[in-house]
């Protein structure tokens, strides 16, 4: 950027640069320059004349902007507690359209405004979609749970179940030797185990009943 300092002596810029009075200089770091406060008060003082490529800048027309809608509100409900602002819903309509911006300014305004409402249909088929998705995944998390919990309680259960009346086998065993050496089973003893005792005592029943 070229500059002229106006000043009548020597005028430092604030990365270093010192510039002549009266000499129009090339300014490297200017867009960081013109940042500052203190530049900005010499512009504006005329102390500093920038030269003729910033003026062509600073008077540039700006971009232009998308024209909105005249129907729609600036904030548009689209599911549950999702809303989406206009200007979200016109770039959106926009990008969809594949229009220049001036393109887009130039539809009449009732094509624009079906394409903007086209948008925000769109908008709320991809809100309810995505709620119901989170439903679903909720729901499975959930039953995941409830079966988790569901299966560590049925083993608590029957680990109560043992202990709260089930026979217990060590016992259950004794008891079947016991029976067993009261009937005259020959040879029985702790070594057996429950099934051989169970029908040694079933056929000594039966002889003794024969």
């Amino acid at each position: 950027m070229k500059i002229t300092n106006n000043h009548k002596g020597p005028l430092g810029l604030p990365d270093g640069t010192v510039l002549a009075p009266g000499v129009e200089e090339t300014v490297a770091n200017w867009e960081q320059l013109k940042k500052n406060a203190v530049v900005q008060g010499w512009v504006k003082a005329k102390i500093l004349t920038l030269g003729a490529d910033a003026a062509a800048t600073a008077s540039a027309p700006p971009a232009p902007s998308l024209l909105g809608s005249n129907l729609l509100p600036g904030s548009i409900h689209l599911d549950g507690d999702v809303y989406v602002s206009l200007s979200d819903v016109v770039r959106h309509a926009h990008a969809a359209s594949g229009l220049s911006i001036e393109g887009w300014n130039e539809l009449d305004d009732t094509l624009r405004e079906a394409k903007l409402a086209d948008a925000v249909e769109w908008l709320r088929s991809e809100a309810i979609a995505e709620a119901e998705a989170k439903t679903r995944a909720d729901a499975a998390a959930a039953a995941a749970g409830a079966a988790s919990a569901g299966g560590a309680a049925g083993a608590d259960g029957a680990a109560g179940a043992d202990g709260g009346g089930a026979p217990d086998p060590v016992s259950d065993k004794a008891v079947l030797v016991a029976r067993a050496k009261e009937l005259g089973v020959a040879g029985v003893g702790s070594h057996w185990g429950t099934g051989k005792l169970q029908e040694a005592i079933a056929e000594a029943q039966k002889k003794s009943e024969g």
